[in-house]
């Protein structure tokens, strides 16, 4: 998948949307997010379907007998999460450190502390690469911010930077995944492109272009896997009646 060819597509985005009514967008968006939700948060929480997040959106309020309240709790956050993405990139505000912790902060409200750079070492189970040391993590987002305001990276492939590094730093003790996936929709929408999710069938591609970057410091593989998630985005939008 050539980026550029998607980028170009972008006109014609912009076009469509003017075409359509407030109403009409707002329905685009509201099916999009809960799909998102469902399928971003159940990496970390699988005992759900889609129709669960429906029902739980339409009343916040409501109780699962049989699921568990971290579930319900990590659903309703990642919700109110990707409103506030949605908002602030509408805002045009540039991601920065209060953003990101802001972001991590409603990711786990309820749940654990959030917003909190993790203060020790972690090990994830089963992963190839390990996080940096705690010790480093200020001084590595630091550095990832000041790369975010420069032109080191543009378009698709900023999206995914802004994606990659954060998961490869592992800033927070949890919800790292979920914060990760939301900067890349924030990043995806700031430069005028739609949002994108990862299907279940496509999550051993999906880590394996993480890797790729994390490892081998190739950024390219995610790029191209960002744009052919694109891609299919705004086709899709495209032919909206």
């Amino acid at each position: 998948m050539n980026v550029k060819e998607v980028e170009a597509l972008k006109e014609s985005l912009k076009s469509k949307k003017e075409t359509m009514s407030k109403e009409e967008l707002q329905e685009f968006c509201e099916a999009f997010d809960r799909q998102y939700i469902y399928e971003s948060t159940s990496f970390d929480n699988g005992d759900f379907s889609y129709e669960d997040v429906c029902f739980l959106l339409e009343d916040p309020g409501r109780e699962f007998p049989d699921k568990s309240e971290h579930m319900r709790r990590a659903i309703i956050n990642n919700h109110l999460a990707i409103q506030m993405v949605h908002r602030l990139a509408r805002e045009g505000k540039q991601i920065d450190e209060t953003i990101v912790k802001d972001l991590h902060q409603q990711l786990v409200d309820g749940m654990l502390p959030g917003g909190v750079y993790r203060t020790r070492d972690l090990f994830i189970l089963g992963a190839k690469h390990v996080p940096p040391t705690y010790l480093k993590i200020f001084k590595k987002m630091d550095d990832y911010f000041e790369t975010l305001n420069s032109d080191a990276h543009e378009g698709i492939e900023k999206a995914a930077y802004v994606h990659l590094q954060i998961l490869k730093i592992y800033p927070f003790m949890d919800a790292n995944g979920r914060l990760a996936r939301l900067l890349l929709n924030y990043q995806l929408e700031l430069d005028g492109f739609l949002p994108v999710s990862v299907k279940k069938g496509m999550r051993d591609e999906y880590y394996r272009n993480i890797d790729e970057y994390k490892i081998n410091k190739r950024i390219e593989p995610f790029t191209e896997f960002l744009a052919t998630l694109e891609k299919e985005r705004i086709e899709e939008f495209l032919k909206r009646e």
